[in-house]
């Protein structure tokens, strides 16, 4: 989803002074209570505009605004949060003007809640949200413009204020809090209910329900001798309306005292130490530089894709604006830094070939100069330099702000997108490019880190086939011999064919040995493996060679029961064949003398919904110890002696959960254990 910027010339208000300031307090906590944090949001217009404005409300999302406005404020995160109150502490506007409307504001949320339970209308949280928005657009208008107050007091009416504003700002206070309300994606009557904000009692006759109660709450807020209007759209009696009025001043005030406005003598709630209504502010230089260290705590230790969110988390919080396209110097050309989460767009700018020597583009002067310098290239024909007219309408604008950045030995130019008529303060423009800077260092910072770990993992893998490779060509030798003597007797015996049979799978086993070594010395050009298995040939084979080693001669029995002709399974053979022989070398050493191995299969059936063959292995013997059931395919030291490495069964999981197969194991003590295994059938079955 694509977030909007702000409207034409629209800078965001800022929250109550004591609002703010609360929140600061409750942020020195350790364990930051963020539900607290997302209660004091909630009665705050501009703290509900700017955490709505971030991340946009989902209709699909039913939860009270509480709990949605605390996950704004986790995501957020401390540092960026206390960064933008500070910042937006710093542009205050008119200071009395605003707290009226603050007030206001919140005496109309409670009334509109009230009237609306009074009213039985099933929503009363969209009733708060509405009174809480229905200042939101004069609050904007005043932090845009110094003089709209005295735009407002030139104006003998409210017809006549909105046609003013209108000429001057392309819109009126109704239509900009509506709209506002639509780009955070409020409830559809919400919207509709400050549109209809200057509608006729006629009109909200025949509206929705919650546009009756929004007015019938504003006249409450307002002024008593709306009091007739109030009972005309609410249909309650004067009496009711005068107790909900008190009730709800109180309940108002007593939220206003939460965050330390009109706080009263020896309350426990969170205020100012200040006693003067306005606290006093930060000097411009430290707030500055507590800002700058803010944003460096945010981006300190932020992975990538940490860092990308938090920009553009950022940007919408302090600006309101989208998010710059950062670009680094890739020796003479300039690409997207990050080319994982914007792959159209890095690809774009790869293709767009802008090199740092473009004595046309602006983008390139920048970055040669690593001065921040815009550009308005404008939107219908390209100016001097095609290629930043490319870029200002991927970024959805009239013009460019290229800010410069250096960082980790690698340096780069963040991009954004401007209106021409923006004019953007030296203080904000400073706090940008602290913002793309550090962002960025995080970036490279992470992928210095990463092209660390690749190149050691390089090394460490480089010096592991070595000594495989080592390895394979000293065990090779003698496995050669071994394999030529079995040769030798199978040819002097060849008339004892049980013999013969016995040696041949013998020596099939010392080529899987050698096969394994070349595996894990030479990956890459390893022989390919056969992805299927005769289930029943490759136990019979493991029965031919070992059931004599690990079990008659031991006086253990082994009983195999598997029926021929039985469906290829979707595993490789010589997995299939270390997974039998660690389930059988571990019931030959578990069980006593005269103890039984049962390898059997049912046959097909159908496990979680695939197709698989049952193999079955059932012992006698004493048990899984508790300890042990509890772990069972995780590494354990091995009780066994120094031949034994405790990774049998690990090494078993792996390989079955490799080829979509698993097993399940039953053990009772002195009783015996047994292990059933689902392979998956091979796909022409």
């Amino acid at each position: 989803m694509s977030l909007p910027v702000l409207p034409f010339r629209m800078h965001r208000p800022s929250p109550h002074p004591n609002a703010a300031e609360a929140l600061l307090r409750l942020m020195e906590a350790a364990d930051i209570p963020w539900d607290t944090l997302a209660e004091h949001a909630s009665r705050d217009a501009a703290l509900c505009f700017a955490l709505l404005w971030l991340q946009p409300l989902d209709s699909a999302d039913a939860r009270p605004l509480q709990a949605l406005l605390a996950d704004r404020l986790r995501r957020v995160g401390a540092p960026l949060l206390r960064a933008w109150l500070l910042h937006a502490s710093a542009h205050p506007g008119d200071i009395a003007v605003m707290k009226g409307l603050h007030q206001q504001a919140l005496l109309t949320a409670e009334s509109a809640m009230h009237l609306a339970i009074e009213k039985r209308y099933p929503r009363p949280e969209e009733a708060f949200l509405a009174g809480l928005w229905s200042r939101l657009g004069q609050m904007n208008l005043h932090a845009s413009s110094p003089d709209y107050a005295q735009l407002c007091a030139q104006c003998a009416t409210p017809e006549a204020l909105r046609t003013r504003e209108r000429q001057r700002f392309d819109t009126d206070h109704i239509a900009l809090s509506a709209n506002l309300a639509q780009h955070c994606q409020l409830p559809r009557p919400v919207i509709d209910a400050l549109a209809l904000a200057g509608a006729t009692e006629e009109q909200l006759q025949n509206a929705h329900p919650l546009a009756a109660i929004l007015r019938a709450a504003q006249c409450l807020s307002d002024d008593s001798q709306r009091l007739d209007e109030a009972q005309r759209l609410s249909g309650l009696s004067k009496e009711a309306l005068l107790s909900l009025q008190t009730d709800v001043d109180y309940l108002s005030s007593q939220g206003l005292q939460s965050l330390g406005i009109g706080q009263p003598a020896g309350s426990n709630a969170v205020a100012p130490t200040s006693a003067s209504p306005d606290s006093p502010r930060l000097p411009a230089h430290w707030r500055r530089v507590t800002i700058d260290g803010l944003i460096q705590a945010a981006f300190n230790a932020a992975s990538a894709e940490t860092a990308v969110r938090q920009l553009q988390d950022a940007f919408r919080l302090l600006f309101g604006k989208r998010p710059p396209m950062v670009l680094r110097a890739n020796s003479e050309v300039l690409l997207a830094l990050d080319a994982t989460h914007e792959a159209e767009r890095a690809s774009a700018i790869a293709e767009l070939d802008l090199r740092l020597s473009d004595e046309t583009s602006v983008v390139a002067l920048a970055m040669r100069t690593q001065t921040s310098t815009s550009h308005f290239p404008g939107r219908d024909a390209p100016g001097r330099s095609t290629r930043d007219w490319h870029i200002a309408r991927w970024l959805d604008s009239a013009g460019i702000l290229c800010l410069p950045w250096h960082a980790g030995g690698e340096r780069g130019v963040g991009v954004l997108g401007i209106d021409e008529s923006l004019d953007i303060a030296p203080d904000e423009q400073s706090l940008m490019l602290s913002l793309v800077a550090h962002a960025a260092a995080s970036q490279v910072r992470q992928a210095q880190r990463q092209a660390a770990e690749a190149q050691l993992l390089a090394t460490a893998r480089a010096e592991h086939l070595a000594k495989a490779r080592r390895i394979t060509h000293e065990v090779n030798s003698p496995l050669t011999v071994i394999k030529s003597y079995l040769g030798i007797i199978s040819q002097r015996d060849t008339a004892d064919t049980a013999l013969t049979g016995e040696l041949a799978q013998v020596s099939k086993e010392i080529d899987r040995i050698g096969a394994l070594l070349r595996r894990m010395s030479d990956p890459d050009t390893a022989e390919p493996v056969t992805t299927t298995a005769d289930l029943g040939e490759v136990v019979r084979q493991l029965q031919q060679v070992y059931a004599d080693t690990l079990f008659s001669s031991r006086k253990r029995e082994l009983d195999v029961r598997i029926p021929r002709g039985l469906p290829a399974v979707a595993m490789p053979a010589s997995a299939l064949k270390q997974v039998v022989l660690n389930l059988m070398r571990n019931a030959a050493e578990a069980l006593p003398e005269g103890g039984r191995l049962s390898i059997s299969s049912p046959g097909v059936l159908m496990a979680d919904g695939v197709p698989s063959l049952e193999l079955r292995l059932v012992d006698n013997g004493p048990g899984l110890p508790d300890a042990r059931l509890g772990r069972l395919f995780s590494p354990q030291p091995s009780q066994k002696g120094e031949d034994h490495q405790g990774i049998g069964l690990s090494i078993v999981n792996d390989l079955l959960r490799q080829s979509g197969a698993y097993t399940l194991c039953r053990s009772q003590k002195n009783t015996g254990t047994s292990f059933q295994i689902f392979i998956p059938l091979a796909r022409n079955v």
